[in-house]
């Protein structure tokens, strides 16, 4: 019985825990390093895609010719590996061609921390004629091993969406995993919007080394998940007649899985196109307004309404039907 007892609680516990000699990321998720890598690019490709249609086909300066052409890509009538900033024209192609060669990189830092603990404890018990001899025996072993996995991955938007395959992105895009976040989609999407915006209409410069160059973006995820558990079953026996005999006996075991992940993703403009980014910025500021006048205070205020209707090309129009 005793022994049934221990084989149930180091399999309960070897369960929870995995008991992995080399923690790795697949040992609860189920998915590889290389699969989290996958999932994140081909995150990266659809917002990238996503952000240029619903601009192509919402955008208030978008020509009709373009719109047709960006619906034949929605309906999936050709495929997004062949989209380009030259199949359109004038100032869609210069906006288009700003962001066309943005930079990505992604640096990861897998970091897995699995303990382990093993006790044992049994009291012995000697009847004596008006008292009592008892004796507590314990033991217990724990054990932790630890992994930390870095390394970085770059891609430029103009790769990801020309040579990153539907086959290799066919089982890649996954919902949002709130257990194991780093497995699912993390948001890149609202990143990239957010470095579109602010490209366009927040002066966004370089990185702090170099503040008057390529501007840059970068967003640092920090993903915690922390997994534990514990058995404790107990044996009793009845004791009986005057020699030392044993009383119960338990076996405690706990795991604790905890996995620290961090991505970093930065966003960077190439050099080849800042050009095309002072142009689009043109395009968008400076046009819509009409009014002219010699007092600074003037014109700083029309600057700032100008700013605002520009910002309305990237705005979704809206149609509600009553």
């Amino acid at each position: 019985m005793r022994f049934a007892w221990s084989i149930v609680a180091c399999l309960l516990v070897t369960a929870l825990a995995g008991c992995a000699i080399h923690p790795a990321p697949k040992d609860f998720s189920g998915v590889s390093t290389y699969d989290i890598v996958k999932r994140i690019r081909c995150e990266t490709k659809q917002a990238a895609v996503e952000t240029a249609l619903d601009y192509l086909a919402k955008g208030k300066n978008v020509d009709a010719v373009s719109r047709a052409t960006a619906a034949r890509f929605v309906s999936d009538r050709r495929p997004i590996e062949e989209f380009h900033p030259k199949l359109f024209t004038g100032e869609v192609r210069t906006m288009l061609s700003a962001f066309w060669k943005t930079g990505v990189a992604y640096n990861f830092t897998l970091d897995m921390k699995e303990t382990n603990a093993l006790g044992t404890q049994f009291n012995l018990l000697r009847p004596f004629t008006g008292n009592k001899f008892s004796l507590g025996v314990c033991a217990g072993i724990s054990s932790q091993r630890q992994n930390t996995r870095t390394f970085t991955v770059t891609d430029n938007v103009e790769d990801l969406v020309q040579k990153l395959s539907p086959d290799y992105c066919s089982k890649g895009l996954v919902g949002p995993n709130y257990i194991y976040p780093i497995t699912g989609r993390i948001g890149v999407r609202e990143m990239i919007e957010a470095f579109v915006a602010l490209t366009l209409f927040g002066n966004l410069g370089g990185p702090q080394d170099a503040p008057k160059g390529p501007p840059t973006l970068v967003d640092a995820l920090d993903f915690q998940t922390t997994l534990s558990g514990s058995v404790s079953p107990k044996i009793e026996f009845k004791p009986g007649g005057d020699a030392l005999r044993l009383t119960d006996a338990a076996l405690s075991a706990s795991a604790q899985r905890s996995d620290d992940h961090q991505v970093v993703i930065g966003l960077a403009i190439d050099e080849t196109a800042v050009g095309q980014v002072g142009k689009a910025r043109e395009v968008l500021v400076g046009r819509l307004l009409t009014a002219r006048t010699d007092n600074a205070a003037e014109r700083e205020a029309a600057n700032a309404v100008d700013q605002y209707l520009a910002q309305t090309v990237f705005s979704p129009v809206i149609v509600i039907n009553q």
